[in-house]
């Protein structure tokens, strides 16, 4: 009998396992020692549901810090998704540095987000959970630059692969979807227990997936190429 998938446990509150956490907590003054408090008690028990004295007692600082540094518990939700963004898209970019193909990029991607996202259960399920949360539109004009800014490199790097005939002449936007999205939704059952697939095995597999749906088949490609000559 196959055994029932089971539901991954929340984050203990008394200290968030993420990789992240840790990276965090180098060093950690009042303000680092803040976000790893808020993370750990707004995966465990919601955001709407914790309060800055949660954060101030968990964190081991004073509420005056907190006020300093965040000036409200919107200032430390809004904080700590960007200080976790941030994190993620260092990672991933450095990664994606490490490699030239078109389908070497992909690859890289799809494994390297899937990686730090299983590395970081709260953390990835702040950012997917959080992005439209009330306290996030004071900064919503920072984000909305900050993902351009992001994105724009590695859509230049991918445009000679469409002039080429590698990838589909598809818009960015479209392009997007079709790579972020079946991860996303494979993260979302990931987080759920509902997939036995593990990490590595998705990855690889997602990512021929979605190489099918934006490369121009080797065929087409060939037939081109003779069609020019």
């Amino acid at each position: 009998m196959t055994k029932p998938l089971r539901k991954p446990a929340r984050t203990d509150p008394a200290a968030a396992r993420d990789t992240v956490a840790r990276d965090i907590a180098t060093g950690a003054g009042t303000r680092q020692r803040a976000l790893i408090a808020a993370l750990a008690l707004f995966d465990t028990q919601g955001v709407d549901a914790t309060t800055i004295e949660q954060v101030r007692d968990a964190a081991d600082i004073s509420i005056g810090s907190l006020y300093h540094h965040f000036r409200s518990r919107e200032g430390l939700v809004g904080a700590l998704y960007e200080d976790l963004l941030e994190r993620y898209r260092a990672v991933l970019a450095a990664e994606l540095a490490r490699h030239d193909t078109t389908r070497a990029l992909l690859d890289a991607f799809v494994a390297t987000h899937i990686d730090w996202s299983v590395r970081n259960p709260a953390a990835a399920r702040f950012l997917a959970e959080h992005r439209h949360h009330p306290a996030l539109q004071a900064a919503e004009s920072r984000l909305q630059h900050g993902t351009t800014d992001f994105l724009h490199p590695l859509l230049l790097r991918l445009r000679p692969a469409m002039t080429a005939g590698i990838l589909r002449p598809l818009p960015p936007e479209l392009l997007l979807s079709l790579v972020i999205g079946p991860v996303q939704t494979w993260l979302r059952m990931q987080r759920a227990g509902h997939t036995s697939l593990k990490p590595a095995g998705a990855a690889q597999k997602l990512s021929d997936l979605i190489w099918d749906a934006i490369a121009v088949p080797v065929v087409i490609r060939k037939a081109t190429a003779r069609t020019a000559k």
